[in-house]
């Protein structure tokens, strides 16, 4: 009898969630456009606008929840995103282009980035969409941060060309399909010496909009 309640209990408190992608679960993990209609697909261009403040941080200290310093720079601009392939399991492969011009305790910059786009259809609770992606690729600027003069001098190197790493997740209602809350880590990395024998260039955390088409 025991065994038939405690069996009746988990039943009842924990919703259908083993099979990815069951979209009458109010909890699944997408393997595919999760809002879409039938026979309808996933909208593979995306216009972003955002903005965000440069912290005074290395990447992994620049999170919102680690608390960083900031310094007294800033970046507003915009990117051109495009899923190419769709592969296994909800991932998406494309590519990213953007630009963004730089202010605040220096001289305005720009900055121009591209890369190869890894992304992923993400999770849905109830009507509520969150996805995460990632963009590998380069960045180069037309003059340098003073956090990113800063570390030139201290490892020697220069910071106009370096990696670029954009990791971000974005948030989009099922009302609302097509428009994206974007919360992304803006990250400039000389991997590890690799790049202008750079180990950090600058690192900002940003919010913006991207509109799916």
């Amino acid at each position: 009898m025991k065994r038939w309640i405690i069996a009746a209990l988990v039943s009842t408190v924990m919703p259908a969630t083993a099979s990815a992608d069951d979209k009458s679960s109010w909890f699944h993990i997408a393997t595919s456009e999760p809002f879409a209609a039938p026979g309808e697909t996933a909208k593979p261009n995306g216009i972003l606008v955002f903005g965000g403040a440069y912290t005074a941080e290395t990447a992994g200290g620049s999170w919102p929840w680690t608390s960083p310093d900031y310094t007294d720079d800033y970046f507003i601009g915009g990117a051109y995103t495009r899923d190419v392939f769709d592969l296994p399991l909800g991932f998406a492969l494309g590519g990213e282009v953007g630009a963004s011009l730089r202010f605040g305790n220096t001289d305005a910059s720009g900055e121009i980035w591209s890369g190869g786009r890894l992304s992923h259809a993400g999770i849905v609770l109830g009507n509520l969409n969150i996805a995460p992606a990632v963009t590998l690729g380069l960045s180069a600027v037309s003059d340098t941060l003073p956090i990113e003069e800063e570390r030139e001098e201290l490892y020697d190197g220069t910071a106009t060309l370096l990696g670029y790493i954009g990791a971000e997740l974005s948030f989009r209602v099922k009302t609302m399909p097509n428009v994206e809350l974007v919360y992304r880590l803006h990250h400039r990395s000389g991997g590890d010496g690799f790049f202008g024998d750079m180990h950090e260039g600058s690192n900002a955390n940003a919010l913006g909009v991207r509109i799916r088409f």
